[in-house]
């Protein structure tokens, strides 16, 4: 632990000595929100209520630019949390029943550009496992966040610093340590933290391979150290897009026999200017008890303005049984 201690300043403190002034006049900043809305309807009457409109997200954030090299961005999400189960270094924290909206810290954090190949980022940051990347990449977050995050793989978000470098133009690699324990807790009392390694590669402009993993140790009174890994590659040029990847957490309970496992792979295609038809398939490996099953979605989607999309699709989850065909809208202004 006294280690973790002095690597951390340490890490931070060499970048930043080799840091430069900047002086440029800040900008006045800008407000930004999303709003995912939708309706769905649960064919084979498995789930309850069968049928509900409702809201998956509401985004509330402000990101303000002080000089080329120093920006800030805080950002709030409007879900139901208390429902949610997540892994943390103590074991498996259930939040209390509340409000099905809750609005909570997602992002609150500070980047400081030091060198062209080298940017300091402190605070509450997006969790690079899945969301900086992949979710981009999908583009239809108001229909369904991606695998990682639609199951729970690790945490969106969490308190911590990341150092990232980019020594060639199609490259950037990052380091990150965070708390461990997500958006909704403290630091646990032993201060175990999760240590993140993230890579990003560009062969061409419209490919990218990515690459991540982490690594947390057991607190007290468990017995397995927990760990991940996520490999991706993106394809998306003209009318097409496409991405596929694998992802694993191992011990995500810190007990064996918790591991996790799944393949995500998906597709769109512009079938003109404001219409988009699209189609995903997620297949769990491992899942707790749940083992080769399978969550498949179709549809299409209609933009009037870029802004504005609203998107009819079916939904299938093969363990639960159940066969959702939906109505979703998402705005982002």
């Amino acid at each position: 632990m006294k280690k973790t201690f002095v690597f951390i300043p340490a890490l931070i403190l060499s970048v930043c000595i080799f840091g430069q002034s900047d002086t440029a006049k800040p900008d006045p900043g800008q407000f930004f929100a999303d709003i995912h809305a939708f309706f769905v309807y649960d064919v084979n009457d498995n789930t309850t209520p069968q049928a509900a409109f409702g809201i998956n997200t509401a985004i509330m954030g402000y990101k303000r630019s002080f000089s080329k090299k120093v920006n800030a961005t805080i950002m709030y999400d409007v879900t139901r949390t208390t429902n949610f189960v997540f892994p943390d270094s103590i074991a498996i924290a259930s939040y209390f029943e509340g409000s099905k909206y809750t609005a909570f810290l997602k992002m609150a954090e500070i980047d400081w550009k030091i060198k062209p190949w080298a940017e300091l980022c402190f605070g509450q940051l997006l969790n690079e496992q899945y969301l900086t990347v992949q979710d981009k990449h999908w583009g239809l977050r108001y229909v369904n966040t991606t695998m990682q995050e639609y199951f729970r793989f690790g945490n969106p978000a969490d308190f911590g610093a990341r150092i990232k470098f980019s020594p060639i133009k199609t490259l950037m690699i990052s380091a990150t340590v965070v708390n461990g324990e997500g958006p909704f807790r403290y630091q646990d009392s032993e201060s175990l933290f999760q240590y993140c390694f993230n890579a990003e590669y560009w062969p061409k402009e419209h490919l990218i391979f990515k690459a991540y993993g982490d690594y947390q140790p057991h607190a007290s009174g468990l017995t397995e150290d927990r760990s991940s890994l996520s490999v991706f590659a993106g394809y998306k040029k003209g009318k097409w897009m496409a991405g596929a990847e694998y992802d694993m957490v191992l011990n995500n309970s810190y007990f064996d026999g918790s591991d996790l496992s799944g393949i995500s792979a998906y597709g769109s295609y512009k079938t003109g200017d404001k219409t988009t038809v699209f189609a995903r398939a997620d297949y769990l490996l491992q899942y707790g008890n749940v083992e080769n099953e399978g969550y498949f979605m179709a549809g299409a989607e209609y933009r009037p303005v870029p802004a504005l999309g609203f998107a009819v699709s079916i939904k299938r989850n093969t363990w639960l049984n159940t066969f959702m065909p939906g109505l979703n809208a998402g705005i982002r202004f």
